[in-house]
């Protein structure tokens, strides 16, 4: 695995593309289109995730402020930018999307059929606390690799002098 983390560069007429001229002026953070690609169990429902938020937990650690980026480049074309910060984290995948399924699910059962199929048979409080449980710094999931789908979630903006286009 290199030592670097890749972020979507998705075609133009994607909703969520972002330019490269973009990136060139401001860098990469939590309010790039592109960034809504990405997975954030702890954005879900905040007011849970913040109610459970264990002590030992810094500040900084902001799920509405965070990036998501793939330890992989699984495009074809990717930003892509060396690790850069200590302020990066991951998360079980897994977890997330029972977060999202039962959040979907316990918004919308009273009036979408299809709402029934997302119901998890747990709490979302149940999935938001096994979500804080999973958490872990980047340099301890690059040893253990527990998780099959990790979420991997930057808590600091990517400076643009450090981005740069990878390709396949």
């Amino acid at each position: 695995m290199s030592n670097l983390l890749y972020h979507a560069y998705l075609p133009e007429n994607h909703e969520h593309h972002i330019s490269l001229d973009e990136v060139k002026r401001g860098g990469i953070n939590y309010s790039s289109k592109s960034n809504n690609r990405y997975s954030n169990g702890g954005r879900v429902k905040l007011e849970v995730t913040e109610r459970f938020r264990p002590t030992d937990i810094p500040e900084w650690l902001n799920f509405k402020e965070a990036i998501g980026v793939d330890l992989v480049n699984r495009f074809s074309k990717a930003f892509c930018f060396p690790i850069f910060t200590d302020k990066i984290f991951v998360f079980d995948g897994d977890l997330s999307l029972s977060i999202y399924d039962q959040a979907f699910y316990d918004d919308f059962k009273d009036f979408d059929e299809e709402a029934l199929n997302f119901d998890t048979g747990e709490t979302i409080e149940f999935w938001i606390n096994l979500y804080w449980k999973s958490v872990m710094p980047l340099e301890d999931y690059l040893i253990t690799k527990p998780y099959s789908k990790p979420e991997v979630l930057v808590f600091e903006s990517v400076p643009k002098e450090m981005v740069r286009v990878c390709e396949e």
